[in-house]
């Protein structure tokens, strides 16, 4: 199992371009996002995780979100958004 992408603690505008190029850069492969460490996920950063997410099923691969602290949850929630539904959207 390749080892999780832990992304930067304040997911803001100004590492949405960092974190498209990481999660880019394991295309094809399944990933686990270690949230752990994160206190701010603001919506453009959210949009990449959906993004990348959506990407990576039309490759045959996943990304999963792992250790989401609540605050962020929070932050989710208020965008309409959940870790699940992010991995695996309603269909």
């Amino acid at each position: 199992m390749a080892e999780p992408l832990i992304p930067e603690s304040r997911l803001t505008v100004t590492q949405a371009a960092g974190l498209h190029s990481a999660l880019m850069a394991r295309a094809g492969q399944d990933v686990t996002v270690d949230m752990a460490e994160v206190t701010q996920l603001g919506a453009l950063c959210l949009q990449v995780l959906i993004s990348a997410a959506k990407s990576f099923r039309t490759a045959g691969a996943a990304l999963h979100l792992a250790n989401v602290p609540d605050k962020v949850l929070a932050q989710m929630t208020v965008m309409g958004m959940s870790p699940e539904t992010i991995a695996e959207p309603p269909e």
